[in-house]
């Protein structure tokens, strides 16, 4: 498995492609990419806020451990995890068959990695750390997924990514990456993870 880096729009992937992005907690996608997703993909924006929501209200606590220690934390769901959303009709399809012609069935991958936003916003240590078990999660479901063969021939071998956790999150890129490549090496049904960061954004 390797790791690529573009330049362009992470929404120009291809159809059926796997898009991953960091998410809170809290059932908000209001800035950042995610505001993006938010507005491309306004079903897929619902099952995560229900999702969120309801975890919320039941405040279902588990267990992390630390990666690197023998410590451990109990925090509450969804944070360490990960949501995958298959492609919802509603997203891809169009009263206008002309609009509905553009639209590509993407699946959204949820990476729970800081429990909320702006000033609550978790910090970076705890926001990699966090990242490590989402990513796990992650895996863990996609393989699932592939091994089922229901849902493979949605996937071309990729999994696109945004420089999750760099933006609103403040975490430095190269970090990130650094638990993606370890988390992922080895992975069944992936062959690369192409990751795209805007036009114009440094290297």
């Amino acid at each position: 498995m390797k790791i690529t880096e573009i330049e362009g729009d992470l929404f120009d992937a291809p159809d059926g492609a796997v898009l991953i992005h960091a998410c809170n907690c809290l059932g908000s996608w209001g800035g950042g990419i995610a505001k993006v997703f938010q507005n491309k993909y306004p079903a897929a924006y619902k099952i995560y806020n229900t999702h969120c929501r309801t975890l919320l209200k039941q405040k279902r606590p588990h267990t992390l451990a630390h990666s690197q220690t023998n410590d451990s934390k109990t925090v509450n769901l969804p944070l360490g995890t990960a949501l995958i959303i298959p492609p919802q009709p509603q997203d891809y399809s169009s009263s206008s068959s002309t609009r509905g012609k553009d639209k590509k069935k993407h699946w959204i991958v949820c990476l729970f990695t800081s429990r909320a936003y702006g000033r609550g916003v978790s910090k970076p240590d705890v926001i990699l750390e966090n990242s490590v078990h989402a990513i796990r999660d992650m895996r863990k479901q996609l393989e699932e997924i592939f091994e089922s063969n229901e849902d493979s021939q949605e996937w071309d071998g990729k999994v696109y990514s945004c420089r999750f956790n760099s933006g609103l999150f403040g975490v430095e890129w190269k970090a990130s990456k650094a638990v993606l490549e370890e988390e992922l090496d080895g992975m069944v049904g992936v062959e690369e993870v192409v990751v795209v960061r805007p036009e114009g954004e440094e290297e």
